[in-house]
């Protein structure tokens, strides 16, 4: 078995915290650590070019995506941008077949703020939860962004199939260890 790890991306107006920037203080790598040591689930975390709100490119992200191991075996994990360009992948690939689909706070600009249209032109519908032969997870907490919780209510409302996990205070998961994930992921 086998992960993929779809990040998000930047703002350039943001002061973002520092720990987006430390590897070691993210919980993204303690996730791969803790597979890989745990349960021998190798994950990959592709790094996605132009990772910026007003510059990403879906095509690009996608030929990342293509060059990636991702088979029925395979539990593809996205946050935030990376969890919208999860959904958006897989419902340009309908035979596609994976293992899970987990996404943390996903993001699908309905405000329209990336000018390139990287979530332009797909159907979000059930059927994406469908291609995943153990499901989909969504993780959202009940004081991230507005845009990221509309984007919450968009897609629990077009996959009534997907599995939903509530928290509080957690914001938009910027942490350093994240154990409730492992619980949830298969």
């Amino acid at each position: 078995m086998n992960a993929v790890f779809c990040h998000g991306v930047m703002d350039p107006e943001y002061d973002w915290d520092a720990r987006e920037y430390n590897p070691s203080k993210s919980w993204k790598y303690w996730l791969q650590f803790q597979l890989e040591k745990d349960r021998d689930i190798i994950m990959q975390i592709p790094q996605f070019p132009h990772a910026h709100v007003n510059i990403m490119n879906y095509d690009e992200w996608e030929k990342i995506m293509n060059r990636q191991d991702i088979n029925e075996n395979t539990t593809l994990i996205g946050h935030s941008a990376g969890g919208g360009f999860i959904l958006k992948y897989m419902a340009r690939h309908p035979n596609l077949r994976v293992r899970q689909i987990v996404l943390v706070a996903p993001w699908l600009d309905i405000e329209e703020f990336q000018p390139l249209g990287f979530y332009k032109d797909f159907a979000l519908d059930n059927h994406i939860a469908k291609q995943a032969e153990l499901g989909a997870d969504i993780l959202i907490s009940d004081d991230d962004d507005t845009y990221i919780l509309s984007s919450f209510d968009k897609i629990t409302q077009n996959i009534p199939d997907i599995r939903v996990h509530n928290f509080t205070g957690r914001g938009h998961f910027i942490c350093d260890k994240f154990p409730e994930l492992l619980d949830i992921i298969k």
